[in-house]
């Protein structure tokens, strides 16, 4: 949480020892009852404030909840670790999916704020194109590769005579569009060669 913008209720003060109680969870309890005044509408785009960020899940506070947020709620991109593009006290823009006051749920994901990268995908790399692309995460049989646009993901399997051992997270390699997911919106292609 280091860098963060957190706030707290001081609930007792000891001036002789030289030093203070203080409550988050108070704090967000005040944050909320102010916030239920509002009238938070499904879609509507807020400011959200970045509190912690681990590998794979994030935190963010907005309105006094804290939110955890998947890796698959933060970028349309496979991101091998969240810290290499969030630290905490940055602020971020997400889209309100749900909000239940009485609950007390709130669900804001990031990645919604901007365009699907799928969309316009057969202009910008129709069927059968090659490309470039770095080597980003694996899965069993295959390797997930971010295309030159640095947005869009593609699942790739290799070519017949492709050994798994040979490509890591990081090499950049040609790659072919094979097919689309439409329903799922995925893409997926074949690794051609490793570039040297």
């Amino acid at each position: 949480m280091c860098g963060a913008n957190i706030g707290y209720v001081v609930t007792y003060i000891d001036r002789e020892a030289g030093f203070a109680v203080a409550s988050r969870k108070l704090a967000l309890e005040k944050t909320q009852r102010a916030m239920a005044r509002r009238r938070l509408q499904e879609g509507q785009v807020v400011e959200v404030s970045v509190v912690s960020v681990g590998r794979g899940v994030c935190t963010v506070n907005y309105g006094g909840y804290d939110v955890m947020l998947p890796q698959r709620e933060v970028s349309y991109s496979i991101v091998p670790d969240l810290r290499a593009t969030l630290r905490p006290g940055e602020t971020r823009r997400a889209v309100v999916k749900e909000y239940n006051k009485d609950e007390k749920i709130l669900k804001l994901p990031i990645k919604e704020t901007t365009p699907h990268p799928f969309e316009g995908i057969e202009i910008r790399h129709p069927l059968k194109a090659t490309r470039i692309a770095t080597i980003v995460g694996k899965y069993g049989g295959g390797v997930f590769c971010r295309l030159s646009d640095n947005v869009t993901d593609v699942l790739c399997s290799y070519e017949s005579m492709q050994y798994d051992g040979d490509y890591k997270v990081g090499d950049t390699v040609e790659v072919i569009i094979s097919r689309y997911n439409e329903e799922k919106k995925l893409v997926y292609g074949k690794v051609l060669r490793k570039m040297h």
